[in-house]
């Protein structure tokens, strides 16, 4: 399991009194990496009930040690891939482009050499016996675009699949099933090294919730378990990364980058919620020798309001019902004249723009998406052409080594259920799917690159052949520069 180190280890004092201690604070060392708390340990920790389940249970949170929890990691996972515009817009269509066309029937291949069957096109009759058998013994729960589709995102967002097979034999006739667990109703169970692993499955992890319904608990494969109702499980894991238990995200590199997106718009909401409506200060003289406050919660408590701050946001912050935007105080009797001060509306656009499109591109490299691919406008602009380019020098390694990860997983799962169910024939076929524009693609492949193209011939004209008598550039005598022309006067 991967470790969680808390780098916010030495906590400063916040002041006491801060108008008296607000600039005779000490300067306190911290053990931070550039002296920046990193944001993202206090995000993942776990409290509360999440904390007290794994001390009760002997379950493996999704990070932490065996003295503390990181469970929330895969939560905080979880949002971003939700929360940030930008990566959930990424996974989004890396799955439309991968599995997100009509699955098709191709020559299985080894994942890792080359053997040239590759080349060795399906036929229809072989592509329709392989369909029928699939059809007919197996079940992807959802379908089977649905069910690539969820595997594919648990996969991108956390870094884990987890796919169950379940399967029972009735009057001699077979039939699997195939099921997509949400990663966040699946755990492992604590085991010692070298011995078998468990997967307990559960929509709710609490004490109160486990004790009246206790978790399913399905050993990990090449394990199998009978249970009394005649169906045997198992369950498979895809995992991305080299941790012990569970994988990471293969986009992680970005994820300060995608939380930066997710703060920057809790911030822009909480402005647009309480930010400040004065666009006027006026302040004028006192006619009052005795000093008003300025902060005065009395006066807050006697107008209805539980104090002076709660009194300001209701009248001139966006939390108020009619907020103003003239602000009215006084002075001190004697002081100085009074002024009037324009408050201009604080938006900070390019502040939020320019970081934005920062985040933007950091997450699309983790992805290893470009801007054209997901439809920003860059330069060239969008010509078919260049769209296409793009994507097969950029894009399409990233898709198809996305896609062949998917697909080696359930190719796989599909092999032990082949040797199941007496079908091992169909191991010399292998399930995939093709980009929503692969008909394009080929079109596009086929005619090549246009500007590699050379231009066509022009026919060459012969003398005497312009239907307006004009000599032409092939004419020997229609160049007044060439010497064997025969009207050069100067010969």
């Amino acid at each position: 399991m991967s470790e969680i180190v808390d780098l916010n280890c030495c906590g400063e004092t916040e002041p006491t009194n801060p108008k008296r201690d607000v600039f005779t604070r000490k300067r306190v060392k911290r053990a931070h990496i550039f002296r920046l708390e990193n944001p993202i340990p206090a995000e993942i920790r776990d409290v509360g009930e999440i904390k007290k389940l794994f001390k009760s249970w002997n379950f493996v949170p999704y990070a932490g040690t065996n003295a503390e929890s990181g469970h929330s990691l895969l939560m905080w996972y979880l949002m971003l891939a939700k929360l940030s515009a930008t990566n959930a817009a990424a996974i989004s269509k890396k799955i439309k482009f991968a599995v997100g066309g009509k699955a098709r029937v191709i020559r299985a291949t080894d994942p890792e050499f080359e053997t040239g069957d590759e080349t060795t096109p399906v036929t229809p009759i072989e592509a329709r016996t392989f369909i029928d058998t699939l059809k007919r013994f197996v079940e992807f729960e959802g379908g089977v675009s649905k069910f690539h589709s969820r595997l594919a995102w648990q996969f991108e967002a956390t870094g884990n699949a987890f796919v169950e097979l379940s399967f029972a034999t009735v009057a001699g006739q077979t039939r699997a099933v195939l099921r997509v667990h949400r990663t966040t109703n699946t755990l492992f169970v604590r085991t010692e090294p070298g011995e078998p692993r468990a997967v307990a499955i559960s929509p709710v992890w609490s004490d109160k919730y486990l004790e009246k319904n206790p978790p399913r608990v399905v050993p990990l494969f090449p394990v199998y378990r009978a249970d009394n109702d005649g169906v045997t499980r198992t369950i498979f894991q895809l995992k991305a990364g080299d941790n012990s238990w569970y994988g990471r995200p293969q986009s992680e590199g970005a994820d300060l980058f995608k939380y930066r997106e997710v703060q920057d718009a809790m911030y822009q909401i909480r402005a647009a919620n309480s930010d400040f409506t004065g666009q006027l200060l006026i302040e004028v003289e006192d006619d009052n020798p005795q000093y008003a406050p300025a902060i005065d919660d009395a006066n807050a408590v006697r107008a209805g309001e539980p104090g002076f701050v709660e009194q300001f946001e209701k009248n001139y912050t966006n939390k108020g019902d009619d907020p103003q935007s003239v602000l009215i105080s006084s002075r001190p009797y004697g002081s100085k004249p009074m002024f009037v001060f324009q408050v201009s509306p604080n938006t900070k656009e390019s502040w939020y723009k320019i970081t934005g499109e920062i985040a933007e591109m950091r997450v699309l490299r983790a992805h290893g998406l470009t801007p054209r691919f997901m439809g920003f406008d860059v330069a060239n602009g969008f010509a078919s052409d260049v769209y296409l380019w793009d994507y097969i020098l950029n894009v399409e390694p990233i898709i198809d080594e996305f896609r062949a990860e998917i697909m080696d997983f359930v190719n796989s799962i599909l092999t032990e259920i082949w040797a199941l169910t007496n079908n091992v024939s169909m191991n010399e076929f292998s399930l995939t799917f093709a980009p929503p524009i692969q008909s394009t693609l080929d079109d596009f492949k086929e005619r090549g690159d246009p500007a590699n193209q050379p231009p066509p011939a022009q026919p060459a004209q012969q003398p005497g052949n312009d239907p307006n008598n004009n000599p032409t550039a092939t004419d020997p005598n229609s160049d007044p520069n060439n010497p064997n022309n025969d009207n050069n006067e100067n010969d």
